[in-house]
């Protein structure tokens, strides 16, 4: 797994480094080569480098790139955006350097025909919006199309969240000391980064809160099968799903949740829609005696619960009542899911959520989250990492980075494409996510590994179909 750190965490890492003996100086140097490393990979021969760089710390890094630079006899100056009084003492050290040196220092920055721009204006410290001249000049530095490398993260962004502070650089690459930046993955992070590389300082063994998921990471989760295996082994599963409205979320969990390993698959849903399951002969289906969700289908649910691994609620139950089946499964405490119309209901009567506990996966995206927490989207979005802190249970927040958080943990994983932005995702998720959790997993490792096995079934249909053809039952299809 990979480190993900957040601006006060890079901060503390610093100083932890400098605690350990290590100057702040020497620290702003290693950061200065990598800079250095990325600007002679992306130039052109003949092109001028020109640092744009702030007063803070940041900056500093960018002086320190372009003196390198200079002194490898590559054509290099300084654009400094601020008072050289308001300097820090390790970026006017390098000032000073600089200027003695014979590095043209200038206060303002006006375009040469053949160039590469470092950005290093604001580093991970900003949490207010730019604007005036600093705005202008982000703005013209993504409009003149030259390529930028950016120190640590593009200028503008913010460190934990990815949302974007006014205006912020689009780096055609990113070189970051010692561990990507939560940013760096969410909101808006992912497109204004461009290529990141990682300018690793000094190497931290202790173990991370915030890492990023590989394959390894997930294929460590899912051991092959044993030779004798069978299907009383690989648990038992329950899917309360669907509505006379919403059958297809009902078929397409069920056959995820088959897909993902399921041994046994029973599926309580309203009577309308059991005749749908006569295409997928798999799947055991349990009527509720009822059109619709209510406290008499929640019976028929509670009883279909007994014996069960792993349980999941809520794709496709539309407007029907369907409280009372997330009231009795929280209490058998078993293994459980909730997503979609589940999430709904529950935020609709908040005395349900005090049931949470320990053994529960949510799946929610923004708006659904929002709506849990009595908030809007641009809220969750302004701060996914303490969103998914908020409940005692594992919570899976989707998105284009979908994030796993449980125990003081949180797991990012960018596997998927945006052929996944369309109907019928979610449910595929809940159900692989049930089966997995029938079969074992605990619930923060099954998070994560549905999560993954969603992301790379896309990714493969997609290099069939395409994104805009991708359906949700594509995906199902490549699960494996």
């Amino acid at each position: 797994m990979e480190r993900i750190v957040t601006g006060q965490q890079a901060k503390k890492q610093d100083r932890a480094v400098i605690a350990f003996g290590v100057s702040s100086l020497a620290l702003m140097q290693t950061a200065a080569e990598g800079i250095a490393y990325a600007v002679k990979a992306c130039r052109k021969s003949g092109e001028t480098v020109t640092a744009i760089c702030g007063t803070g710390n940041n900056g500093g890094d960018g002086v320190a790139a372009a003196l390198l630079l200079h002194r490898e006899g590559i054509d290099a100056r300084i654009v400094l955006c601020g008072e050289p009084e308001r300097c820090t003492l390790d970026t006017a050290h390098y000032m000073d350097l600089a200027g003695s040196e014979g590095v043209p220092i200038c206060s303002a920055w006006e375009p040469l025909p053949d160039e590469i721009l470092i950005d290093a204006l604001f580093g991970v410290g900003l949490n207010r919006p730019i604007e005036g001249e600093k705005r202008a000049l982000i703005e013209r530095m993504n409009a003149s199309g030259k390529p930028i490398v950016s120190a640590d993260l593009p200028s503008g962004l913010h460190a934990d969240s990815g949302v974007v502070l006014g205006a912020a650089v689009k780096a055609t690459c990113t070189v970051t000391m010692q561990a990507k930046k939560a940013g760096m993955l969410l909101g808006k992070g992912r497109a204004l980064c461009g290529e990141v590389t990682v300018q690793l300082l000094y190497p931290d063994e202790s173990e991370p809160e915030l890492f990023f998921e590989d394959e390894r990471d997930i294929a460590a989760l899912l051991p092959p099968r044993p030779f004798d295996s069978h299907k009383g082994k690989n648990g038992h599963a329950l899917l309360c799903v669907g509505s006379r409205t919403y059958p297809g979320a009902a078929l397409l969990s069920s056959r995820a949740a088959l897909r993902g390993g399921a041994g046994l698959l029973t599926v309580c849903t309203p009577d309308p829609v059991r005749p749908f399951f006569a295409a997928l002969p798999e799947a055991i289906t349990v009527p509720t005696g009822t059109d619709d969700w209510c406290e008499a289908a929640a019976k028929t649910a509670k009883a279909a619960m007994i014996g069960k691994q792993a349980i999941g609620i809520g794709s496709g139950a539309g407007k029907g009542d369907i409280l009372p089946v997330i009231e009795a499964a929280l209490k058998t405490g078993t293994k459980l899911v909730l997503d979609a119309d589940a999430l709904n209901q529950m935020a609709q009567d908040r005395t349900i959520l005090g049931l949470l506990h320990e053994n529960v996966v949510l799946t929610p995206h923004a708006g659904e989250m929002a709506r849990l927490l009595q908030a809007t989207a641009d809220d969750v979005l302004a701060d996914p990492l303490g969103a998914v802190k908020t409940f005692p249970c594992t919570t899976l927040l989707k998105g284009a980075t979908t994030l796993v958080h449980a125990d003081g943990k949180t797991a990012f994983t960018t596997f998927g494409n945006p052929g996944l932005a369309k109907c019928g995702s979610g449910d595929v998720l809940t159900g692989l996510i049930t089966a997995l959790l029938a079969q074992g997993l605990k619930p923060f490792d099954a998070a994560r590994a549905g999560a993954y096995l969603l992301g790379t079934s896309a990714d493969r249909a997609m290099k069939l179909l395409g994104e805009r053809a991708l359906l949700a039952s594509d995906v199902i299809d490549m699960v494996q």
